[in-house]
């Protein structure tokens, strides 16, 4: 009941802020977006059709977000994780997002890529793909790039502008281009 009134009170005062955030919910569902309780929208989220994202309880999205799977693939986001501004996350598999995770804005993960073999054009070379596991508590910095293949352990930080292409440990602090570590969490 309490719940109750203070939704009532926060409609009260900002309907036109509570119906916006009404209908974007409404278009996630209608896209099959499964959600836990406490979804907060900063703006405008896009979805792949593909009925495969799951987002849990009191998940953060900033604006102009892209969450897209193909028709095979499956895309996975803990409780209580924030995903920043500009992200693109891509599942042609399996990319999960752990629980207590920050991901700063314009950040891109991505558990597939293109075949680069010799004699054939890229662009008729089937995608290859491999899961992406990002674990508990982890930290991704602004503008980082996490591609496929890679698991990054629990509590681990990611700095800022960094390019991961192998798996990181937990309590890792890695930076740079290709990722690589510096120290642990202490």
């Amino acid at each position: 009941m309490r719940c109750l009134i203070h939704k009532l009170v926060c409609f009260c005062r900002s309907p036109i802020v509570v119906s916006c955030l009404f209908i974007r919910r409404c278009r996630l569902r209608i896209k099959g977006v499964q959600f836990g309780h406490s979804l907060f929208l900063e703006g405008c989220v896009d979805v792949s059709e593909s009925r495969k994202v799951c987002l849990g309880n009191s998940v953060r999205l900033g604006k102009d977000i892209y969450l897209g799977t193909w028709p095979t693939g499956k895309l996975v986001v803990g409780d209580n994780c924030y995903i920043g501004r500009w992200c693109i996350i891509l599942a042609h598999n399996s990319v999960t997002i752990g629980n207590d995770c920050q991901i700063a804005p314009g950040c891109h993960i991505t558990d597939v890529n293109h075949g680069i073999a010799a004699g054939e054009l890229i662009r008729k070379q089937p995608l290859v793909s491999k899961p992406v596991r990002i674990g508990n508590d982890v930290w991704v910095g602004a503008g980082c790039s996490i591609l496929s293949g890679v698991t990054i352990g629990d509590g681990a930080v990611v700095g800022a502008r960094s390019v991961v292409t192998h798996d990181v440990p937990s309590n890792a602090i890695v930076v740079g281009v290709p990722a690589r570590i510096i120290k642990y969490r202490a």
